[in-house]
């Protein structure tokens, strides 16, 4: 079969597509591009488009029909499927196949089209995983096809996750790629699940005169925004006469249209018409069809897993958005993924890391709410609550707000005590999504609240109160400030103390060197003697001396070189081993308790990917540094300040010395008359120097080969 060569393969062709296929096409990249159902995704055909739409006409026409309504938004979406199309893509040079990709290799796709059924009706098929085709399916052989590419991108998206529910009837229920093709009114709407796009609908569809009610586990809507914006989106839902069952659970079907639900906590049940019921609790990949252990890529539960540059463990092949394991499902996201991908891709020995960035969230109901990073309930999670300041002001305290009488809603943001850093803010008011931007660059640059508090914001400006809030904080600290010089004394005592112990340490080593005229090498002659001299304390001052090295930072490798002029192979090598480990725990510990207030779990960047890394499994990082014999004091404070688990720091580091420590051991055991002191006695034998050797490329080796397998 013949192959068609492309620089990049993009699977399927959903928002993340858009940016990653024409960004790259423009770098004059020869790509391909796959799509089995609409151009665009779930969001132009299924999410943002028609549900924006939607909110839009639900609002501005309240006397509407919902069928109208309904179709009205299918126009406003057809005029977006109208302009991406396959003959549009060829202004960017993209070749265009339609049709379901998946790998043969990690280097090849093959192309099969698909007739009769859309691809993605069938996701959850019961027969896909036998036959690989449900019946109904034509598959038109003769034009399967295999493509090739250096790169390829995954952006297969996710879809509703139907669950089997034996007391609601099929016809009755609707899932966010159903609703809006609904052509018939609806009276009565239950919304399973009370989160973002299901409010957004739950509240334009109460607009349209149907009779809405929500149903959430939780006890409140929304859960993941702060408490104060579930209060003010829940008090607005009952302004438009929609029920909210909190804490409750759906039971059964008494009759074809009653649906029972009870509160969890009361146990009462309450009985409200069955009409259609949207089902929106959660979502699956759309990676069925892939075939992605040919690609070599690692998936859990269909989910696939990447790096910190979206790279799968295939480096060629790129996934991202909503087909990625824990990643947030928000079109945004996408587009800022693609756009890193784009960069590695073009500057692949530059990559750049984008998964860290501060996140914005936004949620259209009509009291918009907008949200960057965490809220305080989840910053507790990485932070005591001492740790934390909120400062939350009401739109009602601002003037513009006043005078528009539009003074709904309020400025949340929670700052670190002392620092200023901002944590996360949540802004809630009809335009809040126009003023999160000022919160969202804040974060990705580090401003502090202070600094934000000394910017001037144009007055009278609803986006003022931001700054109004930094005031409160920068106010409320430097009033107090006696206590919070106390509580930042109290948190980083224990840093405080080892910083000082290490700069005296420092002080005291730099002090007797140039009081006595010492360098280093001279200094390591000196107490070589002393050693040499005192075959008792010696050695167990020398094991001290080599335990606490770290804090002067004196090299390992000076006192390793004398260990095996000191004692010679054996001696020299068991007494090594002892003071290399304590040397090497102790840095370790020192790292740990120096950066225990620099590096935060919810921090991020490369030393933040690191650290995830190392606390998960160490083995690899850290053997493979000691075998390619990195420096050692680095290795040991960056494991203690990564906070890598310590037992498997302790064990590797007591294996991955042994070459490193016996190489060093011979070569210098293979010095004769060193004792001595006289450069003109001094002899070596050449057959030490070997062995030496040995050990050296046998390490590299070893490394080389724990790096192939993938231990």
């Amino acid at each position: 079969m013949n192959k068609k060569a492309f620089d990049i393969i993009v699977i399927w062709a959903g928002s993340g597509w858009l940016t990653s296929a024409i960004g790259l096409s423009q770098a004059w990249k020869k790509v391909a591009l796959i799509e089995s159902w609409k151009i665009g995704g779930d969001c132009t055909n299924v999410w943002c488009i028609p549900s924006k739409a939607l909110i839009d006409i639900a609002s501005k026409n309240p006397e509407i029909w919902v069928v109208k309504a309904l179709e009205r938004v299918r126009e406003m979406r057809q005029h977006f499927r109208n302009e991406e199309t396959p003959e549009w893509l060829k202004n960017f040079w993209i070749t265009f196949f339609a049709g379901k990709g998946s790998f043969i290799v990690k280097n090849t796709v093959e192309i099969h089209t698909v007739g009769t059924v859309d691809l993605l009706s069938l996701q959850e098929s019961s027969e896909i995983e036998e036959s690989g085709y449900p019946e109904g399916v034509s598959l038109q052989e003769k034009n399967n096809q295999q493509i090739t590419a250096k790169q390829i991108i995954i952006s297969t998206g996710s879809h509703p996750k139907i669950y089997d529910i034996p007391w609601l009837p099929a016809s009755k229920v609707l899932t966010n790629e159903s609703i809006f093709e609904v052509t018939e009114d609806i009276k009565d709407l239950l919304v399973i699940g009370g989160w973002y796009i299901w409010c957004e609908l739950a509240e334009s569809f109460a607009n349209l005169w149907v009779q809405v009610t929500i149903v959430q586990r939780n006890d409140r809507l929304i859960p993941r925004e702060e408490e104060e914006t579930s209060e003010l989106i829940t008090e607005s839902f009952l302004k438009k006469w929609i029920k909210i069952f909190t804490n409750s659970t759906i039971t059964s079907v008494e009759s074809e249209n009653i649906l029972c639900i009870q509160n969890n906590s009361t146990q009462k049940i309450t009985k409200i018409p069955l009409w259609k019921v949207l089902v929106a609790l959660w979502r699956e990949s759309n990676n069925l069809w892939l075939k992605i252990e040919n690609g070599l890529v690692q998936y859990n539960k269909k989910w696939i897993k990447t790096n910190k540059y979206n790279q799968t463990v295939s480096k060629n092949i790129y996934a991202i958005w909503d087909c990625v394991q824990w990643n947030p499902q928000f079109t945004h996201w996408a587009n800022h993924e693609a756009r890193g991908v784009i960069r590695n891709i073009i500057f692949p020995y530059i990559k750049k890391c984008v998964r860290n960035s501060p996140l914005p969230a936004t949620l259209y109901t009509h009291i918009e709410v907008a949200r960057v990073w965490k809220t305080y309930s989840e910053l507790l999670e990485y932070y005591n609550s001492d740790d934390i300041v909120s400062k939350i002001l009401y739109f009602d305290q601002n003037d513009r707000s006043i005078v528009t009488n539009d003074e709904g809603g309020f400025v949340k943001i929670n700052f670190k005590r002392v620092s200023g850093k901002i944590l996360g803010a949540t802004i809630v008011w009809k335009g809040a999504w126009e003023m999160l931007p000022v919160l969202t660059l804040a974060m990705n640059d580090n401003i502090s609240g202070y600094k934000l508090s000394s910017q001037i914001f144009a007055y009278p400006t609803k986006s003022e109160l931001i700054k109004k809030v930094a005031d409160q904080f920068t106010v409320w600290t430097l009033s107090n400030i006696r206590w919070e010089l106390k509580y930042f004394f109290k948190d980083n005592l224990l840093q405080i103390v080892t910083a000082l112990v290490w700069i005296s340490f420092i002080t005291i080593y730099l002090c007797l060197k140039s009081y006595y005229g010492l360098t280093n090498l001279e200094l390591a002659k000196k107490m070589f003697q002393f050693v040499w001299q005192n075959a008792v304390w010696g050695p167990l001052i020398y094991i001290l001396l080599y335990a606490i090295r770290p804090i002067v930072l004196f090299p390992a490798t000076l006192m390793t070189l004398m260990s095996g002029a000191l004692f010679w192979v054996f001696w020299g090598f068991i007494f090594t081993m002892i003071w290399e480990n304590m040397s090497a725990n102790f840095a370790y510990f020192l790292g740990r308790v120096f950066w225990k207030k620099m590096l935060k779990p919810d921090s991020t960047g490369i030393v933040a990917d690191l650290r995830d890394k190392l606390s998960g499994d160490s083995f690899v990082p850290i053997l493979m540094t000691r075998l390619l014999f990195f420096p050692f004091d680095m290795v040991n404070y960056s494991a203690g300040m990564l906070k890598a688990r310590w037992r498997w720091f302790f064990l590797w580091t007591a294996i991955g010395i042994i070459p490193w420590a016996l190489m060093v051991i011979i070569a210098w055991a293979s010095i004769k008359n060193v004792s001595e002191f006289d450069p003109s006695t001094i002899s070596f034998e050449p057959q030490m120097l070997v062995y030496s050797w040995i050990i050296f490329i046998l390490s590299l080796g070893l490394a080389k080969y724990l790096k192939k397998k993938d231990f």
